[in-house]
């Protein structure tokens, strides 16, 4: 059995679908969803969702889950019915979304109110949500430690997703997968240089302090922290005042 055969779970496999596979529509997914990325690189996630529900046959609603630590929570959707559905899979621990993103696999299921593996999640997301299809899966992120993904696809049909659904719907994610990881290893890249850039300028704040008052390097630093208690200011801002002007103010902190 091959990983792709083996990965698709829950009520449906890759090789019991129809042999129809349009490489048009998985191109054309692709082309849309890098457009949208171009045009707004600030917000991959909702678009990628919003491309799932326009490219993806038969899906009706999408979300992008993301496990931090160990807290799901939804960080994109289409709408209110994708975020219900969610969350009444992080209520009760488990469903689609949860499972793909902690077993690394997709699920794929066109009746929910009886499938027997969410047997909780399931009659509750059909009646409470409208929700019979889903098609869920994991967001392979490269080397983005401590941050999980997966997308959640949603139809209030039976058997909505064909294998041209799930093949454009697995090309999207990849993709997705890609920006999203463009986009966390770019924002850790720019917080690393901020706090070097606040590293600097609280060294050179304590170098003048020691120079000036014969601090020592604790002292010196433990004036600067005072110092930004008192002001309600941030360290690295007290610091950047203090290599420019050479010179601190401690004011006593108003109640």
């Amino acid at each position: 059995m091959s990983q792709s055969e083996h990965d698709v779970h829950a009520g449906t496999t890759i090789s019991s679908l129809p042999a129809e596979y349009d490489l048009v529509e998985v191109a054309e997914a692709m082309r849309l969803l890098s457009e949208r990325m171009a045009e707004h690189v600030d917000r991959p996630l909702e678009h990628l969702v919003a491309v799932a529900v326009e490219t993806v046959v038969g899906a009706r609603w999408a979300s992008v889950t993301m496990l931090l630590g160990d807290q799901f929570r939804t960080a994109a959707s289409s709408g209110e019915h994708a975020v219900r559905a969610d969350a009444l899979q992080y209520e009760v621990g488990s469903g689609p979304c949860v499972d793909a993103v902690l077993e690394d696999s997709t699920f794929v299921t066109g009746d929910v109110g009886s499938e027997a593996r969410w047997s909780e999640w399931g009659p509750r997301v059909s009646t409470e949500v409208g929700v019979n299809s889903v098609l869920s899966q994991r967001l392979h992120l490269h080397e983005q430690a401590g941050v999980v993904a997966g997308l959640n696809i949603y139809s209030n049909v039976n058997d909505a997703f064909d294998r041209a659904a799930v093949g454009v719907a697995l090309v999207l994610a990849s993709h997705g997968a890609v920006v999203l990881s463009e986009l966390l290893a770019t924002n850790r890249a720019e917080n690393l240089m901020k706090a070097l850039q606040s590293n600097r300028e609280i060294g050179v704040a304590m170098g003048i302090l020691m120079q000036q008052h014969r601090f020592t390097r604790q002292e010196a630093f433990d004036v600067l922290r005072v110092a930004s208690q008192n002001s309600n200011r941030k360290l690295a801002d007290v610091a950047v005042e203090v290599a420019d002007t050479g010179t601190l103010t401690i004011t006593k902190h108003q109640r």
